[in-house]
């Protein structure tokens, strides 16, 4: 039974999971349910709450444009206009008038018995002042009004909770207007309608957010005022949830605030421009279908269950040969081209397997083919390279030799013949490729005893290799080169002794063989030149590109050759080879 399962195709093992759809459907439902219920709950206490905000906006507009109406009353009482044109001089009149201006302010009190405005206070120009009956025990405190009045007097609305007056410690708003006299058309007088925070609190008190949840009134700069019937400061502009207050100013949105998620609620007072926000904890809005929710969860998650039951027996015998097939391929991709996916069924998936297994077998066999290809064409091009090297360098130096023994040199003759003897025994070294750094240093010992006898005291070297890698191999005849290239283009022509630098060190992964000299330094177009492929000039070393070449031939492309020079000032020419660097027969 088992074996014939295998057999089946890929299609008809799904399509044995759809038994679990059922069950799964259950669980979007479940969560579709709570995600529609919640909803609704959000949208009808967003409306709920708007219309309980347009009705406490409505009685705050209302209560706060009777303070021009009162203004009006005020200002053209003759009494308080009498009051207003007074000298500044104390005087019976004066007096009389103030008394009158102290009735008129009792009977707008007896007028408003409902409070609708907490106090007024009215200045003369001078800075006299009359208050309402409710304010005159603390007449002294409001005298300090008066420079910011005649400051502000084209405000209209004068925020308190922004205003600091040594003793007075109310908060509110209060509503400014002035009189102007129209005979010399100077202001003669002011009038400050005080509407303190409690009476603006009680407008508020009657709306509830939940058991936890509070409002809040602030301005359009972020400033708070009043929170949950209590004066406050503090600024929100930063929040998240005011910034949408402050462009959506009608319904309700969802925020997370302190961890926990909020509806708010947002309107506004359109005589200050001041926001009332509303902040309602959402597992109180939504705890009365929390019962209901948690029924559908544990049928949820019942469904679930089972549905995971059936899900996990199709899906292992599906995605088994898959994830062998998944991991061979991780593998294959890495590099190990030796891997084979193990063919456990005859479905679609062992197919699949049988045909990645022949496809990385042909793989296989082209990149070992392309890899002895280019080995073989990596082996002439060096070959190649170092044909061009050995004769130029071995005609040079014979010349040398005929040039001494015809200026009757027997001795110099015989230095350059033994000299060049050990540099090509040297050099040959059973026909390899890559020699030990030490004997490459012998060879360009040798090279600069045969230079030495060409031209005398006018060479002089110096070699400073650490004895960590010596042993470290390097492409033969990469140094004599350079050698070659700071006599001729560095010291041959300068005035005085030239000297030839020969330094290597160790640094991380990676080994530097630096030859510098003090010479005539190279110019920037002569130094191209000698980089280039094709450069070749007589009686002069071969160009620097074929060092490169035959070092990153080997090597790589991150290592090889670098030039820098100033004229005047000398030559550096650094070589970068690997540390421990496996030479193909030691791979062997």
């Amino acid at each position: 039974m088992r074996k014939k399962y295998h057999e089946l195709s890929l299609a008809k093992k799904f399509s044995l999971t759809s038994i679990g759809f059922f069950f799964l459907t259950i669980l979007v439902l479940t969560v579709l349910i709570q995600f529609l219920y919640e909803k609704s709950v959000l949208n009808i206490t967003s409306e709920s709450y708007k219309e309980k905000f347009e009705i406490v906006s409505d009685n705050s507009q209302s209560i706060l444009e009777n303070s021009g109406k009162i203004a009006k009353v005020i200002l053209t009482d003759e009494a308080i206009q009498n009051w207003f044109l007074q000298d500044s001089e104390e005087s019976a009149d004066q007096l009389k008038y103030k008394m009158q201006v102290e009735k008129r302010l009792d009977y707008l009190d007896a007028l408003y018995p409902d409070k609708q405005y907490s106090s007024i206070s009215v200045f003369d120009s001078y800075g006299h002042m009359v208050n309402s009956n409710s304010i005159r025990s603390e007449a002294s405190k409001y005298e300090q009004f008066f420079n910011i009045i005649k400051e502000n007097y084209n405000v209209k609305w004068l925020d308190l909770y922004e205003v600091s007056l040594g003793d007075y410690e109310k908060n509110g708003i209060g509503y400014i207007r002035y009189y102007r006299d129209y005979d010399s058309g100077l202001i003669k007088g002011y009038v400050l309608i005080e509407y303190q925070s409690p009476l603006l609190i009680n407008n508020f008190a009657h709306i509830r957010y939940g058991e936890t949840g509070s409002y809040l009134i602030a301005d359009t700069d972020g400033n708070k005022k009043i929170e949950n019937d209590q004066d406050v400061s503090g600024n929100i502009s930063e929040e998240e949830y005011f910034q949408w207050a402050e462009d959506n100013k009608k319904g309700g949105k969802v925020f997370r605030i302190d961890g926990k998620r909020y509806l708010v609620t947002a309107s506004v007072i359109p005589t200050l421009d001041w926001l009332m926000i509303g902040l309602t904890p959402v597992n109180e809005l939504t705890k009365a279908g929390k019962a209901m929710t948690q029924i559908i969860y544990v049928v949820g998650i019942i469904a679930a269950l089972i549905s995971t039951f059936f899900s996990l027996r199709v899906s292992h015998s599906v995605t088994k040969p898959l994830i062998y097939l998944t991991d061979t391929m991780k593998k294959f991709g890495k590099g190990d081209l030796s891997v084979r996916v193990p063919v456990l069924y005859e479905d679609e998936i062992g197919i699949l397997s049988e045909e990645f297994n022949k496809m990385s077998e042909q793989i296989r066999q082209l990149v070992d083919q392309v890899y002895r290809e280019q080995r073989a064409k990596r082996k002439s091009e060096l070959a190649a390279l170092q044909a061009q090297i050995n004769p130029h360098f071995l005609y040079n130096t014979l010349n040398s030799v005929s040039s001494l023994i015809k200026m009757n040199c027997p001795d110099e003759a015989f230095i350059m013949i033994q000299a060049i003897g050990t540099f090509y025994r040297t050099s040959l070294s059973d026909g390899k490729t890559l020699i030990p750094l030490e004997q490459e240093i012998t060879n360009i010992e040798n090279y600069i005893k045969i230079q030495k006898v060409r031209y005398g005291n006018k060479i002089e070297y110096e070699i400073d290799i650490e004895n960590e890698i010596l042993q470290e191999w390097i492409v033969k005849l990469t140094l004599q080169p350079l050698i070659e290239n700071s006599i001729y283009h560095g010291i041959k022509e300068m005035r005085g002794k030239g000297i030839i630098r020969i330094k290597g060190w160790k640094e991380k992964n990676k080994v530097f063989i630096q030859v510098s000299d003090n010479g005539l330094g190279i110019p920037e177009e002569k130094l191209e030149e000698l980089f280039s492929k094709d450069y070749r000039e007589k009686g002069s070393a071969f160009g620097l590109f074929n060092i490169q070449q035959r070092l990153q031939i080997y090597f790589g492309k991150e290592y090889g050759l670098t030039v820098e020079s100033k004229l005047s000032q000398g030559t550096k020419a650094t070589v970068c080879i690997p540390v421990d660097f496996k030479r193909e027969e030691d791979r062997k």
